[in-house]
């Protein structure tokens, strides 16, 4: 017979019991949970944009020498 074991759910448990969880669904939240996503999606299109230009100089330094 198998038994499966979740650590996971004992961990949810005892944080919820210990009182460290909390449900961010204010108004307040929702909106800093909007911002931040909007600044994550422009951090990550300049990460885009700079590991493109580095693959290309990367690229012309090996072609070039």
């Amino acid at each position: 017979m198998l038994k499966e074991i979740s650590k996971t759910d004992k961990i949810n448990q005892r944080l919820l019991d210990e009182k460290k969880v909390t449900t961010l669904d204010e108004p307040k939240h929702l909106e800093a949970i909007r911002a931040m996503n909007i600044q994550m999606d422009q951090v990550r299109r300049e990460y885009q944009v700079k590991d493109r230009k580095s693959q290309i100089t990367a690229a012309n330094v090996i072609l070039t020498r």
